[in-house]
C-alpha cells in the first residue's frame, strides 16, 4: 500500500538539519555527530514520545544547545557524539517533565463545565454580600464592622478589642441587629404579600 512505509517506526527519514535552525550558526563537529546520532535519536524519540515526528525538532535544539555549549567552552569536548546523546536525553526528560505538569482538558465544553462552578461561586459570594450590605444598611458602623469581620472568621474576642467592647458585647450587638434585620425583612415580605 502507498505511503505505508511512512509510518513505519523502523524506517528511519533521511538526516536534515538547517545551517541555522534557532538563529545560531550550526558548528560542523556538532552536524556530523547528530547525523551519526540520528537512527538512534529517532527511535529514541518514538520510545519515550510514543511520536517520532518530534524527533527533527527534538534535533535543531539539540543542534542549538551544543552548538551553544561548544562556542562557551572551546577545546572542552571530548566527545561530540556522547554530548549530543545526553544532551538530547537531558532535554527529553526536562520536555516530559514539563508535560506531566500541564492537564489536558479537552473541548471547549469541557473547559467551560469545569470553569463554571468557580463562576457560580463568585457569583453567589457577592450576591451575598450585597444581599447583607441591604439588610444592614441601616445599621450604625459598628455592626456592620462586627459583621465583616466575623465573615472574615476573627475572633469574638479580637473583635471586641478592636472596638473596644468586650467579647460578649460584640456577639450581643451582632445578635440583636441580626434579629432587627430578620423582623424587618420578615415585616417587609408581609407587606409584599398584601399589596
Amino acid at each position: 500500500m502507498p505511503g505505508s512505509r511512512r509510518n513505519d517506526p523502523e524506517l528511519v527519514p533521511e538526516f536534515y538539519l538547517g545551517p541555522a535552525p534557532k538563529g545560531r550558526p550550526i558548528d560542523r563537529e556538532v552536524r556530523v555527530a547528530l547525523e551519526q546520532l540520528w537512527p538512534w535519536l529517532w527511535r529514541y524519540v518514538g520510545r519515550q514520545f510514543e511520536d517520532q515526528n518530534r524527533a527533527p525538532e527534538l534535533l535543531e535544539m539539540v543542534a542549538d544547545r551544543v552548538s551553544g555549549y561548544i562556542q562557551s567552552h572551546p577545546g572542552q569536548v571530548r566527545s561530540m557524539v556522547g554530548l549530543c546523546r545526553v544532551t538530547t536525553i537531558n532535554l527529553i526528560k526536562s520536555i516530559k517533565t514539563r508535560e506531566a505538569r500541564i492537564e489536558y482538558v479537552g473541548s471547549n465544553q469541557n473547559i467551560e463545565a469545569s470553569l463554571s462552578p468557580c463562576a457560580q461561586d463568585w457569583q453567589e459570594e457577592v450576591e451575598m454580600w450585597i444581599w447583607v450590605d441591604e439588610i444592614l444598611h441601616d445599621q450604625d458602623r459598628s455592626v456592620r464592622t462586627i459583621f465583616g469581620l466575623r465573615a472574615l472568621q476573627h475572633s469574638w474576642k479580637e473583635i471586641g478589642k478592636l472596638l473596644g467592647i468586650s467579647a460578649d458585647q460584640a456577639r450581643q450587638r451582632l445578635r440583636r441587629a441580626l434579629g432587627k434585620a430578620y423582623d424587618d425583612v420578615a415585616r417587609r415580605s408581609r407587606n409584599r404579600g398584601r399589596q
